[in-house]
């Protein structure tokens, strides 16, 4: 557990992360809205003018956000963690302030943000769609604690990694980029053929999606999701993280 000393640290770095992120302007917050809402919405269009209706329910833009979500909350824990040291080098002179601190502030401040931009989006489709369904609460707090996890893992981890090797950078960017196509924001896990379900079940995301799809449709079974595989990974990552984050602090320091 970190010292109450170390929580005065996290808080203080969000609050300096808030002022040099978004200053007195709104525009910051506005566009932590904008930019899902954005792809969504053109998700939504394109696949419209394709399919009559969506795989499940009979909004494309539930259907998409769902999926979309997920992926962002990854995506940006990840991106964000893993550039946490580098932003506040400086900072780290001071003997109160360590790595650690600087990730979980970064990440925090960057997981509420995510929270209420995705509570806005979500009720704005659920209202424009008139959609009336039980949701299950549980399973969509479970699917974003998930996906936070293993975002926030892997971007700890990559703050060591990156730190020495910099070139990995580019590689980790290439590497990332399928799977976008790759983790059910806009298609159905049941709907692919076996062989294909035999692959993608070993990517985490697609779990957590369809956890995210189980909070908002009640009809969906979603009998593949295993929450001991997404929890496992996830916490084998931050686990990881965290350890290479602390043997590393003094060359993460030092390194110019």
């Amino acid at each position: 557990m970190p010292s109450f000393i170390n929580i005065r640290v996290i808080v203080a770095l969000m609050m300096r992360e808030m002022s040099t992120r978004y200053g007195k302007s709104a525009g910051g917050y506005v566009w932590a809205i904008l930019e899902p809402l954005c792809a969504i919405a053109l998700l939504s269009v394109v696949f419209s003018f394709a399919v009559r209706t969506p795989s499940i329910g009979d909004s494309f833009a539930l259907f998409f956000a769902t999926g979309f979500i997920i992926f962002h909350f990854f995506m940006e824990l990840s991106q964000f963690a893993s550039g946490a040291v580098l932003m506040n080098r400086p900072l780290l002179t001071y003997p109160r302030v360590t790595p650690i601190d600087t990730i979980l502030a970064r990440a925090l401040l960057q997981f509420f943000t995510l929270s209420v931009a995705s509570a806005l989006i979500f009720t704005g489709i659920v209202q424009f769609d008139d959609i009336r369904t039980s949701y299950d609460f549980g399973a969509i707090v479970k699917a974003v604690a998930y996906a936070s996890v293993l975002g926030v893992g892997i971007g700890a981890t990559n703050a060591v990694i990156f730190a020495y090797v910099p070139t990995y950078q580019n590689v980790y960017r290439i590497l990332t980029r399928p799977l976008f196509l790759v983790s059910g924001i806009f298609f159905m896990y049941d709907e692919m053929p076996p062989l294909v379900q035999d692959v993608l079940w070993w990517n985490p995301l697609i779990h957590a999606v369809g956890l995210m799809r189980q909070g908002f449709y009640p009809i969906y079974d979603g009998a593949y999701i295993s929450e001991l595989y997404l929890g496992g990974v996830g916490t084998l990552f931050l686990t990881a993280g965290i350890f290479l984050v602390y043997s590393n602090k003094t060359y993460l320091i030092e390194q110019r």
